[in-house]
Protein backbone atom coordinates (compact mmCIF):
# COMPACT_ATOMS: atom_id res chain seq x y z
CA UNK A 1 0.00 0.00 0.00
CA UNK A 2 1.27 3.23 -1.03
CA UNK A 3 2.08 6.06 1.45
CA UNK A 4 2.48 9.94 1.63
CA UNK A 5 4.80 11.15 4.21
CA UNK A 6 5.20 14.55 5.38
CA UNK A 7 8.13 15.59 8.10
CA UNK A 8 8.82 18.06 10.82
CA UNK A 9 4.95 18.18 11.68
CA UNK A 10 3.46 19.04 14.94
CA UNK A 11 0.23 17.35 16.47
CA UNK A 12 -2.29 19.79 17.85
CA UNK A 13 -0.80 21.91 20.76
CA UNK A 14 1.80 19.25 21.06
CA UNK A 15 5.79 20.65 21.54
CA UNK A 16 7.09 17.36 19.72
CA UNK A 17 7.95 17.05 16.13
CA UNK A 18 6.68 13.80 14.07
CA UNK A 19 6.07 12.88 10.91
CA UNK A 20 2.41 12.31 9.58
CA UNK A 21 1.65 9.73 7.49
CA UNK A 22 -1.37 9.15 5.17
CA UNK A 23 -2.50 6.04 3.28
CA UNK A 24 -5.81 4.57 1.77
CA UNK A 25 -7.53 3.27 5.31
CA UNK A 26 -6.05 6.32 7.54
CA UNK A 27 -3.19 8.56 8.98
CA UNK A 28 -1.24 8.75 12.00
CA UNK A 29 1.80 11.05 13.32
CA UNK A 30 4.36 9.69 15.57
CA UNK A 31 6.83 12.14 17.23
CA UNK A 32 10.65 11.56 16.36
CA UNK A 33 11.58 11.31 20.20
CA UNK A 34 9.33 7.77 21.10
CA UNK A 35 10.09 5.60 18.30
CA UNK A 36 8.97 2.94 20.37
CA UNK A 37 5.75 4.42 20.99
CA UNK A 38 2.68 3.31 18.88
CA UNK A 39 2.19 6.24 16.48
CA UNK A 40 -1.56 8.27 17.07
CA UNK A 41 -3.85 6.58 14.23
CA UNK A 42 -7.16 7.56 12.67
CA UNK A 43 -9.47 6.20 10.28
CA UNK A 44 -10.14 8.47 6.89
CA UNK A 45 -13.68 7.72 6.54
CA UNK A 46 -14.24 9.84 10.26
CA UNK A 47 -12.69 13.22 8.25
CA UNK A 48 -16.11 15.46 7.05
CA UNK A 49 -13.76 18.43 5.99
CA UNK A 50 -10.18 19.57 5.67
CA UNK A 51 -9.32 23.30 6.20
CA UNK A 52 -5.46 24.94 5.35
CA UNK A 53 -4.83 27.87 7.18
CA UNK A 54 -1.96 29.92 8.06
CA UNK A 55 -1.20 29.85 11.71
CA UNK A 56 2.31 30.80 13.96
CA UNK A 57 4.00 27.75 13.04
CA UNK A 58 3.98 28.41 9.44
CA UNK A 59 0.73 26.45 7.73
CA UNK A 60 -2.08 24.10 9.86
CA UNK A 61 -4.07 21.14 8.90
CA UNK A 62 -7.19 21.14 10.26
CA UNK A 63 -9.55 18.36 9.68
CA UNK A 64 -13.37 18.38 11.31
CA UNK A 65 -14.20 15.03 12.09
CA UNK A 66 -17.44 13.30 12.68
CA UNK A 67 -17.03 11.49 16.21
CA UNK A 68 -18.19 13.99 19.17
CA UNK A 69 -15.65 13.55 21.40
CA UNK A 70 -12.53 14.83 19.06
CA UNK A 71 -14.76 16.99 16.39
CA UNK A 72 -11.37 18.85 15.19
CA UNK A 73 -7.75 17.74 14.78
CA UNK A 74 -4.97 19.72 13.97
CA UNK A 75 -1.46 19.62 12.52
CA UNK A 76 0.79 22.83 12.52
CA UNK A 77 4.09 22.90 10.57
CA UNK A 78 3.50 22.47 7.13
CA UNK A 79 5.46 24.60 4.46
CA UNK A 80 3.61 26.19 1.30
CA UNK A 81 4.82 24.04 -0.94
CA UNK A 82 3.03 21.21 0.28
CA UNK A 83 -0.32 22.80 -0.32
CA UNK A 84 -0.82 21.08 -3.89
CA UNK A 85 0.71 17.61 -2.24
CA UNK A 86 -2.08 17.80 0.22
CA UNK A 87 -4.78 18.55 -2.18
CA UNK A 88 -3.55 15.52 -3.76
CA UNK A 89 -3.52 13.15 -1.07
CA UNK A 90 -7.01 14.02 0.63
CA UNK A 91 -8.78 14.11 -2.36
CA UNK A 92 -7.30 10.76 -3.70
CA UNK A 93 -7.55 8.38 -0.31
CA UNK A 94 -10.57 10.38 1.16
CA UNK A 95 -12.20 11.86 -1.71
CA UNK A 96 -11.79 15.58 0.75
CA UNK A 97 -11.46 18.64 -0.79
CA UNK A 98 -8.94 20.95 0.87
CA UNK A 99 -10.55 24.40 1.35
CA UNK A 100 -8.10 27.44 1.96
CA UNK A 101 -8.94 29.78 4.52
CA UNK A 102 -7.31 33.25 4.30
CA UNK A 103 -6.80 34.90 7.98
CA UNK A 104 -6.94 38.39 8.70
CA UNK A 105 -3.28 39.77 9.49
CA UNK A 106 -4.82 43.47 10.67
CA UNK A 107 -4.62 42.79 14.51
CA UNK A 108 -7.72 44.65 14.90
CA UNK A 109 -9.84 43.37 18.39
CA UNK A 110 -12.92 44.57 16.89
CA UNK A 111 -14.74 42.69 14.31
CA UNK A 112 -17.90 40.04 14.25
CA UNK A 113 -18.33 37.25 16.50
CA UNK A 114 -20.38 33.99 15.37
CA UNK A 115 -20.87 30.68 16.05
CA UNK A 116 -19.88 28.28 12.99
CA UNK A 117 -20.25 25.04 13.65
CA UNK A 118 -18.50 23.73 16.31
CA UNK A 119 -16.49 27.15 17.00
CA UNK A 120 -16.53 30.61 17.92
CA UNK A 121 -15.60 32.06 14.91
CA UNK A 122 -13.73 35.90 15.22
CA UNK A 123 -13.86 37.72 12.01
CA UNK A 124 -12.21 41.19 10.51
CA UNK A 125 -13.63 42.06 7.53
CA UNK A 126 -14.68 38.95 6.20
CA UNK A 127 -11.33 37.23 6.81
CA UNK A 128 -11.02 35.23 10.20
CA UNK A 129 -8.79 36.41 13.08
CA UNK A 130 -9.05 33.64 15.51
CA UNK A 131 -11.45 30.58 16.24
CA UNK A 132 -12.19 28.77 19.43
CA UNK A 133 -13.66 25.40 19.68
CA UNK A 134 -16.93 25.29 21.69
CA UNK A 135 -15.60 22.29 23.66
CA UNK A 136 -13.29 24.41 25.56
CA UNK A 137 -16.25 26.62 26.55
CA UNK A 138 -16.56 26.17 30.37
CA UNK A 139 -18.94 28.42 31.65
CA UNK A 140 -20.75 31.97 29.82
CA UNK A 141 -21.50 34.86 32.10
CA UNK A 142 -23.20 38.08 31.79
CA UNK A 143 -20.38 40.71 32.95
CA UNK A 144 -22.18 44.34 32.87
CA UNK A 145 -24.70 45.31 30.74
CA UNK A 146 -23.03 44.45 27.42
CA UNK A 147 -19.97 41.83 27.88
CA UNK A 148 -20.04 38.29 27.24
CA UNK A 149 -16.92 36.72 29.49
CA UNK A 150 -16.39 33.27 28.18
CA UNK A 151 -14.71 30.80 30.93
CA UNK A 152 -12.21 27.97 29.73
CA UNK A 153 -12.11 24.26 30.70
CA UNK A 154 -8.37 23.39 31.86
CA UNK A 155 -6.72 21.89 28.50
CA UNK A 156 -6.05 18.22 28.08
CA UNK A 157 -3.31 18.17 25.89
CA UNK A 158 -2.26 14.74 24.06
CA UNK A 159 0.39 12.91 25.95
CA UNK A 160 3.12 11.19 23.54
CA UNK A 161 5.49 10.91 26.50
CA UNK A 162 4.77 8.91 29.31
CA UNK A 163 7.25 11.63 30.93
CA UNK A 164 4.62 14.43 30.29
CA UNK A 165 2.01 12.28 31.69
CA UNK A 166 0.15 14.38 35.02
CA UNK A 167 1.73 17.51 33.26
CA UNK A 168 -0.04 20.85 32.23
CA UNK A 169 1.07 23.18 29.99
CA UNK A 170 2.76 26.47 31.12
CA UNK A 171 0.32 29.02 29.73
CA UNK A 172 -3.51 28.35 29.71
CA UNK A 173 -6.22 30.85 27.95
CA UNK A 174 -8.48 30.85 30.91
CA UNK A 175 -11.23 34.03 30.03
CA UNK A 176 -12.10 36.19 27.21
CA UNK A 177 -14.68 38.95 27.04
CA UNK A 178 -16.28 39.81 24.02
CA UNK A 179 -18.11 43.71 24.37
CA UNK A 180 -21.31 43.18 22.20
CA UNK A 181 -23.52 46.45 21.95
CA UNK A 182 -26.75 47.04 20.58
CA UNK A 183 -29.90 44.85 20.00
CA UNK A 184 -30.17 41.61 18.90
CA UNK A 185 -31.88 41.65 15.80
CA UNK A 186 -33.33 39.13 13.22
CA UNK A 187 -34.41 39.26 9.43
CA UNK A 188 -38.36 40.10 8.84
CA UNK A 189 -40.70 37.45 8.09
CA UNK A 190 -41.71 36.98 4.79
CA UNK A 191 -44.84 38.15 5.59
CA UNK A 192 -43.59 42.03 6.02
CA UNK A 193 -43.65 42.17 2.63
CA UNK A 194 -40.56 44.17 3.04
CA UNK A 195 -36.60 43.15 3.18
CA UNK A 196 -34.60 44.25 6.33
CA UNK A 197 -34.23 43.13 9.88
CA UNK A 198 -36.05 43.92 13.29
CA UNK A 199 -35.41 44.18 17.32
CA UNK A 200 -35.81 40.55 18.34
CA UNK A 201 -38.25 39.86 21.49
CA UNK A 202 -38.36 37.45 23.97
CA UNK A 203 -41.47 35.97 25.38
CA UNK A 204 -42.29 38.18 27.63
CA UNK A 205 -41.94 41.22 24.64
CA UNK A 206 -38.97 42.84 25.74
CA UNK A 207 -35.78 43.41 23.19
CA UNK A 208 -33.36 41.47 23.87
CA UNK A 209 -29.34 43.21 23.96
CA UNK A 210 -26.85 41.62 21.67
CA UNK A 211 -24.84 40.52 24.28
CA UNK A 212 -27.49 38.00 25.55
CA UNK A 213 -28.53 36.70 22.21
CA UNK A 214 -24.82 35.87 22.15
CA UNK A 215 -24.62 34.19 25.54
CA UNK A 216 -28.01 32.27 24.90
CA UNK A 217 -26.09 31.27 21.72
CA UNK A 218 -22.70 29.83 22.77
CA UNK A 219 -24.65 28.21 26.49
CA UNK A 220 -27.13 26.32 23.76
CA UNK A 221 -24.10 25.08 21.09
CA UNK A 222 -21.10 24.96 24.08
CA UNK A 223 -20.87 22.06 26.69
CA UNK A 224 -23.14 23.94 28.82
CA UNK A 225 -26.03 23.67 30.83
CA UNK A 226 -28.74 20.84 30.14
CA UNK A 227 -26.25 19.64 27.03
CA UNK A 228 -24.28 17.88 29.47
CA UNK A 229 -26.98 15.90 30.08
CA UNK A 230 -29.80 15.25 32.39
CA UNK A 231 -28.65 16.18 36.23
CA UNK A 232 -28.80 13.79 39.06
CA UNK A 233 -29.59 15.80 41.86
CA UNK A 234 -30.88 19.54 42.41
CA UNK A 235 -30.13 21.26 45.89
CA UNK A 236 -32.07 24.72 45.74
CA UNK A 237 -31.71 28.32 47.37
CA UNK A 238 -28.09 27.45 48.67
CA UNK A 239 -26.03 29.95 50.77
CA UNK A 240 -22.45 30.05 49.40
CA UNK A 241 -20.82 32.22 51.26
CA UNK A 242 -17.54 31.94 48.93
CA UNK A 243 -18.88 33.33 45.85
CA UNK A 244 -21.03 34.79 48.01
CA UNK A 245 -24.70 34.45 47.12
CA UNK A 246 -27.63 31.98 46.64
CA UNK A 247 -27.18 29.34 43.95
CA UNK A 248 -28.86 26.08 42.80
CA UNK A 249 -26.48 23.19 43.23
CA UNK A 250 -26.84 21.09 40.05
CA UNK A 251 -24.84 17.40 39.81
CA UNK A 252 -24.04 16.04 36.37
CA UNK A 253 -22.10 12.96 36.59
CA UNK A 254 -19.04 14.41 35.77
CA UNK A 255 -19.46 18.16 36.94
CA UNK A 256 -21.05 20.17 39.25
CA UNK A 257 -23.13 23.57 38.18
CA UNK A 258 -24.09 26.54 40.75
CA UNK A 259 -26.64 28.48 39.17
CA UNK A 260 -27.27 32.00 41.13
CA UNK A 261 -29.09 34.88 39.36
CA UNK A 262 -26.57 36.66 37.09
CA UNK A 263 -23.69 34.06 37.45
CA UNK A 264 -23.25 30.55 35.87
CA UNK A 265 -20.43 28.39 37.52
CA UNK A 266 -19.46 24.66 35.81
CA UNK A 267 -16.60 23.07 38.06
CA UNK A 268 -15.73 19.73 37.00
CA UNK A 269 -15.50 16.86 39.49
CA UNK A 270 -11.73 16.71 38.31
CA UNK A 271 -10.85 19.88 39.60
CA UNK A 272 -12.31 19.08 43.47
CA UNK A 273 -9.14 17.55 45.19
CA UNK A 274 -10.04 18.56 48.55
CA UNK A 275 -13.65 18.15 50.64
CA UNK A 276 -13.93 19.43 54.09
CA UNK A 277 -17.38 19.33 56.44
CA UNK A 278 -16.63 21.80 59.38
CA UNK A 279 -19.26 23.09 62.54
CA UNK A 280 -19.68 26.72 62.83
CA UNK A 281 -18.53 28.27 66.24
CA UNK A 282 -21.83 28.78 66.56
CA UNK A 283 -23.37 25.30 67.16
CA UNK A 284 -25.54 26.38 64.58
CA UNK A 285 -24.56 26.13 61.20
CA UNK A 286 -22.32 23.37 59.50
CA UNK A 287 -19.74 24.10 56.11
CA UNK A 288 -18.97 22.88 53.71
CA UNK A 289 -15.50 23.53 51.79
CA UNK A 290 -14.01 22.27 48.43
CA UNK A 291 -10.79 22.88 47.57
CA UNK A 292 -10.50 23.89 43.81
CA UNK A 293 -7.69 23.11 41.13
CA UNK A 294 -7.91 25.01 38.82
CA UNK A 295 -10.17 27.69 40.80
CA UNK A 296 -13.26 29.21 39.57
CA UNK A 297 -12.97 33.31 38.14
CA UNK A 298 -14.99 35.97 38.68
CA UNK A 299 -13.66 38.76 36.48
CA UNK A 300 -10.34 39.47 38.07
CA UNK A 301 -10.73 36.86 41.18
CA UNK A 302 -9.57 33.73 41.65
CA UNK A 303 -11.89 31.59 43.79
CA UNK A 304 -9.42 28.36 45.02
CA UNK A 305 -12.24 27.49 47.10
CA UNK A 306 -15.90 27.21 47.74
CA UNK A 307 -17.83 27.85 50.81
CA UNK A 308 -21.25 26.43 51.06
CA UNK A 309 -23.30 26.87 54.83
CA UNK A 310 -26.49 25.29 56.26
CA UNK A 311 -28.04 25.22 59.24
CA UNK A 312 -27.61 22.05 61.37
CA UNK A 313 -31.25 20.85 61.56
CA UNK A 314 -32.01 21.90 58.07
CA UNK A 315 -32.78 19.02 55.94
CA UNK A 316 -34.23 17.85 52.64
CA UNK A 317 -35.66 15.08 50.70
CA UNK A 318 -33.32 13.77 47.59
CA UNK A 319 -34.65 11.06 45.56
CA UNK A 320 -34.22 11.50 42.23
CA UNK A 321 -31.47 9.47 39.90
CA UNK A 322 -28.80 8.94 43.00
CA UNK A 323 -30.13 5.53 42.77
CA UNK A 324 -28.10 4.72 39.99
CA UNK A 325 -24.52 4.76 41.78
CA UNK A 326 -24.13 2.10 44.19
CA UNK A 327 -22.78 3.54 47.42
CA UNK A 328 -25.91 6.11 47.13
CA UNK A 329 -29.28 4.96 48.37
CA UNK A 330 -32.30 5.77 46.49
CA UNK A 331 -34.39 8.06 49.06
CA UNK A 332 -32.77 10.30 51.59
CA UNK A 333 -34.11 12.27 54.76
CA UNK A 334 -32.04 13.68 56.35
CA UNK A 335 -29.71 16.99 57.26
CA UNK A 336 -28.98 18.47 54.08
CA UNK A 337 -25.44 18.97 54.58
CA UNK A 338 -24.67 15.63 55.27
CA UNK A 339 -26.97 14.40 52.00
CA UNK A 340 -24.83 16.59 49.91
CA UNK A 341 -21.29 15.87 51.13
CA UNK A 342 -22.75 12.12 50.46
CA UNK A 343 -23.78 12.47 47.04
CA UNK A 344 -20.26 14.26 46.34
CA UNK A 345 -18.51 11.34 48.09
CA UNK A 346 -19.47 9.28 45.84
CA UNK A 347 -19.51 11.37 42.57
CA UNK A 348 -16.10 12.61 42.86
CA UNK A 349 -14.34 10.00 44.73
CA UNK A 350 -12.97 12.07 47.16
CA UNK A 351 -12.52 11.66 50.61
CA UNK A 352 -14.69 14.04 53.07
CA UNK A 353 -12.51 15.39 55.85
CA UNK A 354 -14.18 16.22 59.24
CA UNK A 355 -12.44 18.42 61.68
CA UNK A 356 -9.48 17.22 63.45
CA UNK A 357 -9.89 15.89 67.64
CA UNK A 358 -8.79 19.55 68.51
CA UNK A 359 -11.41 20.75 71.49
CA UNK A 360 -10.49 25.10 72.36
CA UNK A 361 -11.11 25.94 75.79
CA UNK A 362 -14.98 25.63 75.02
CA UNK A 363 -15.10 22.30 73.74
CA UNK A 364 -15.47 22.98 70.44
CA UNK A 365 -13.49 22.41 67.18
CA UNK A 366 -11.81 25.52 66.40
CA UNK A 367 -11.01 29.11 67.29
CA UNK A 368 -11.64 32.73 66.15
CA UNK A 369 -8.49 34.57 64.79
CA UNK A 370 -8.06 37.22 62.83
CA UNK A 371 -5.60 37.44 59.49
CA UNK A 372 -4.81 41.38 59.25
CA UNK A 373 -7.87 42.80 59.23
CA UNK A 374 -10.09 39.36 58.17
CA UNK A 375 -11.47 37.82 61.21
CA UNK A 376 -12.73 33.98 60.66
CA UNK A 377 -12.37 30.77 61.92
CA UNK A 378 -9.54 28.65 62.41
CA UNK A 379 -9.97 25.18 62.38
CA UNK A 380 -6.93 22.65 63.82
CA UNK A 381 -7.22 19.10 61.45
CA UNK A 382 -5.57 16.20 61.71
CA UNK A 383 -2.81 17.28 59.10
CA UNK A 384 -3.36 20.80 59.04
CA UNK A 385 -5.26 23.69 59.63
CA UNK A 386 -7.95 26.03 57.80
CA UNK A 387 -8.93 29.16 58.19
CA UNK A 388 -12.38 29.99 56.79
CA UNK A 389 -13.08 33.58 55.66
CA UNK A 390 -13.41 35.36 52.32
CA UNK A 391 -10.35 33.20 51.08
CA UNK A 392 -9.87 30.58 53.09
CA UNK A 393 -6.26 29.33 53.84
CA UNK A 394 -5.34 25.77 53.76
CA UNK A 395 -2.27 24.68 55.52
CA UNK A 396 -0.12 21.26 55.78
CA UNK A 397 1.47 20.48 58.38
CA UNK A 398 4.31 18.47 56.55
CA UNK A 399 5.15 21.82 54.82
CA UNK A 400 5.22 23.61 57.81
CA UNK A 401 9.00 24.45 59.23
CA UNK A 402 7.75 25.70 62.74
CA UNK A 403 4.58 27.51 64.69
CA UNK A 404 5.54 30.44 67.22
CA UNK A 405 3.14 32.23 70.04
CA UNK A 406 4.09 36.02 70.77
CA UNK A 407 2.56 38.93 71.98
CA UNK A 408 2.76 41.87 70.09
CA UNK A 409 2.06 45.74 71.08
CA UNK A 410 1.51 46.06 74.73
CA UNK A 411 -1.51 47.31 76.78
CA UNK A 412 -4.30 45.14 78.38
CA UNK A 413 -5.61 44.01 74.76
CA UNK A 414 -2.14 42.13 74.08
CA UNK A 415 -2.16 40.55 77.39
CA UNK A 416 -5.82 39.12 76.88
CA UNK A 417 -4.37 37.56 72.70
CA UNK A 418 -2.09 36.67 71.28
CA UNK A 419 -0.21 36.02 67.74
CA UNK A 420 0.33 32.87 65.97
CA UNK A 421 2.87 32.39 63.34
CA UNK A 422 3.05 29.88 60.63
CA UNK A 423 6.54 29.34 59.40
CA UNK A 424 5.92 27.90 55.99
CA UNK A 425 8.81 25.33 54.57
CA UNK A 426 7.90 26.27 51.02
CA UNK A 427 6.39 29.92 50.50
CA UNK A 428 8.74 32.77 51.50
CA UNK A 429 5.62 34.61 53.28
CA UNK A 430 4.25 33.33 56.88
CA UNK A 431 1.10 33.33 57.80
CA UNK A 432 0.06 35.42 61.44
CA UNK A 433 -3.29 34.33 63.22
CA UNK A 434 -4.08 37.45 65.59
CA UNK A 435 -5.87 38.24 68.27
CA UNK A 436 -6.24 34.66 69.65
CA UNK A 437 -7.79 33.98 73.17
CA UNK A 438 -4.74 33.97 75.66
CA UNK A 439 -6.57 30.98 77.10
CA UNK A 440 -6.38 28.78 74.16
CA UNK A 441 -2.53 28.28 74.28
CA UNK A 442 -2.49 25.42 76.29
CA UNK A 443 -5.26 23.45 73.75
CA UNK A 444 -3.55 24.32 70.73
CA UNK A 445 0.12 23.51 72.37
CA UNK A 446 -0.82 20.12 73.05
CA UNK A 447 -2.68 19.28 70.01
CA UNK A 448 0.59 20.61 68.19
CA UNK A 449 3.08 18.44 70.23
CA UNK A 450 1.10 15.52 69.47
CA UNK A 451 1.05 16.30 65.51
CA UNK A 452 5.03 16.55 66.33
CA UNK A 453 5.04 20.20 65.10
CA UNK A 454 8.21 22.30 65.98
CA UNK A 455 6.40 24.71 68.85
CA UNK A 456 8.44 28.19 70.23
CA UNK A 457 6.43 29.80 73.05
CA UNK A 458 7.72 33.30 72.75
CA UNK A 459 5.31 34.75 75.65
CA UNK A 460 7.43 32.72 78.63
CA UNK A 461 9.79 35.02 78.66
CA UNK A 462 7.86 38.07 79.40
CA UNK A 463 5.41 36.90 81.08
CA UNK A 464 7.32 34.57 83.68
CA UNK A 465 10.17 36.73 84.31
CA UNK A 466 9.68 37.43 88.44
CA UNK A 467 13.32 37.45 89.53
CA UNK A 468 13.61 40.09 86.85
CA UNK A 469 13.05 44.28 87.14
CA UNK A 470 9.40 45.14 88.47
CA UNK A 471 6.30 44.17 86.06
CA UNK A 472 4.32 46.99 84.76
CA UNK A 473 1.50 46.17 87.41
CA UNK A 474 4.44 46.51 90.24
CA UNK A 475 5.86 49.96 88.73
CA UNK A 476 1.94 50.84 88.49
CA UNK A 477 1.72 50.43 92.06
CA UNK A 478 4.62 52.10 93.38
CA UNK A 479 4.24 54.94 90.96
CA UNK A 480 0.34 55.41 93.04
CA UNK A 481 2.27 54.78 96.25
CA UNK A 482 4.53 57.75 95.50
CA UNK A 483 2.26 60.07 94.01
CA UNK A 484 -0.22 59.38 97.34
CA UNK A 485 2.85 60.04 99.29
CA UNK A 486 3.57 63.93 97.54
CA UNK A 487 -0.59 64.70 98.11
CA UNK A 488 -0.20 63.68 102.05
CA UNK A 489 2.31 66.12 102.40
CA UNK A 490 0.79 69.00 100.60
CA UNK A 491 -2.26 68.23 102.84
CA UNK A 492 -0.06 68.15 105.65
CA UNK A 493 1.96 71.54 104.60
CA UNK A 494 -1.95 73.33 104.16
CA UNK A 495 -3.27 72.38 107.35
CA UNK A 496 0.09 73.34 109.02
CA UNK A 497 -0.20 76.99 107.13
CA UNK A 498 -3.65 76.92 108.11
CA UNK A 499 -2.66 76.05 112.06
CA UNK A 500 0.29 79.01 112.10
CA UNK A 501 -2.54 81.71 110.94
CA UNK A 502 -5.18 80.50 113.15
CA UNK A 503 -3.09 79.74 116.41
CA UNK A 504 -2.77 82.93 118.82
CA UNK A 505 0.63 81.09 120.34
CA UNK A 506 4.12 82.00 120.72
CA UNK A 507 6.95 81.59 118.40
CA UNK A 508 8.83 78.68 119.74
CA UNK A 509 5.91 76.87 120.09
CA UNK A 510 5.58 77.00 116.02
CA UNK A 511 9.77 76.11 116.02
CA UNK A 512 8.81 73.02 118.14
CA UNK A 513 5.56 71.79 116.03
CA UNK A 514 7.48 72.21 113.16
CA UNK A 515 10.74 70.66 114.20
CA UNK A 516 8.91 67.84 115.17
CA UNK A 517 7.31 67.40 111.97
CA UNK A 518 10.57 66.77 110.64
CA UNK A 519 12.52 65.39 112.98
CA UNK A 520 14.55 62.22 111.66
CA UNK A 521 12.76 62.00 108.67
CA UNK A 522 10.01 60.21 110.89
CA UNK A 523 6.42 60.23 110.32
CA UNK A 524 4.79 62.32 113.03
CA UNK A 525 1.65 61.82 115.17
CA UNK A 526 -0.47 64.13 112.47
CA UNK A 527 0.53 62.42 109.34
CA UNK A 528 -0.23 59.27 110.55
CA UNK A 529 -3.90 60.28 111.49
CA UNK A 530 -3.77 61.79 107.59
CA UNK A 531 -2.88 58.39 106.01
CA UNK A 532 -4.94 56.16 108.27
CA UNK A 533 -7.83 58.10 107.68
CA UNK A 534 -7.18 58.28 103.79
CA UNK A 535 -6.86 54.67 103.71
CA UNK A 536 -9.74 53.75 105.83
CA UNK A 537 -11.96 55.52 103.33
CA UNK A 538 -10.74 52.64 101.27
CA UNK A 539 -10.24 49.84 103.26
CA UNK A 540 -12.79 47.65 101.38
CA UNK A 541 -11.14 48.28 98.21
CA UNK A 542 -8.63 44.60 97.77
CA UNK A 543 -6.64 47.18 95.24
CA UNK A 544 -6.02 50.02 98.13
CA UNK A 545 -5.32 47.07 100.51
CA UNK A 546 -2.65 46.30 98.56
CA UNK A 547 -1.42 49.57 97.88
CA UNK A 548 -1.46 50.17 101.57
CA UNK A 549 0.42 46.98 102.49
CA UNK A 550 2.92 48.12 99.90
CA UNK A 551 3.23 51.39 101.04
CA UNK A 552 3.55 50.30 104.92
CA UNK A 553 6.23 47.86 104.30
CA UNK A 554 8.41 50.62 102.00
CA UNK A 555 8.47 52.83 104.71
CA UNK A 556 9.11 50.33 107.45
CA UNK A 557 12.24 49.81 104.97
CA UNK A 558 13.39 53.09 104.84
CA UNK A 559 12.97 53.61 108.35
CA UNK A 560 15.06 50.94 109.25
CA UNK A 561 17.74 52.41 106.78
CA UNK A 562 17.16 55.66 108.56
CA UNK A 563 17.54 54.09 112.02
CA UNK A 564 20.96 52.23 111.05
CA UNK A 565 22.26 55.26 109.72
CA UNK A 566 22.07 57.18 112.48
CA UNK A 567 23.71 54.44 114.79
CA UNK A 568 26.92 54.68 112.40
CA UNK A 569 27.33 58.45 112.91
CA UNK A 570 26.59 58.64 116.97
CA UNK A 571 29.63 56.23 117.02
CA UNK A 572 31.77 58.07 114.67
CA UNK A 573 31.00 61.49 116.65
CA UNK A 574 32.48 60.23 119.51
CA UNK A 575 35.86 58.88 118.18
CA UNK A 576 36.34 62.56 116.99
CA UNK A 577 35.79 63.57 120.21
CA UNK A 578 38.08 61.33 122.14
CA UNK A 579 40.91 61.70 119.67
CA UNK A 580 40.74 65.62 120.40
Amino acid sequence: MSTVTFENIFHGDSAQVGKLRFNAAGFGWKAYESEENNPTTYSGHDVRHATWFRVARNFQLRLTMRQAEKPRITFDGFKRDDLDKLKRTLDEYFNIKLETRDASLKGWNWGKAQVSGNDIVFQVQGKTSFDIPLSLVGNSNIAGKNEVALEFNPPTPTVHDPKDLGKRPPDELVEMRFYVPGKSMKSKGSDAGSDGEETELDEDGNEISAADAFHNLIKEKADIGAVVGDSIVVFEDILVLTPRGRFSLEFYPDSLRLLGKSTDYRVPFTSIHRIFLLPKLDDIHVQLVLGLDPPIRQGATRYPFLVAQWPKDEEVDADEEIAKYPDLQRKYEAPTFQVISRVLKSLTGKKVTPPGSFRNAQGLNGIKANVKAVQGELYFLEKGLIFIAKQPILIDFSKTESISFSRVGGGIASARTFDMRVVSKTDAADHVFSAISKEEVTPISTFLQSKNVRLKNEMEEAVMDIDGPLSDDDEEMESIASEDEERGKKDKGKKVAKKAVDDDEDESEDEDFQGSSSDGGSPSESDSDDDDSGMASDASDPYMEELKRKTAAKRAKNKEASGSGSEEEKPKKKKAKKEE
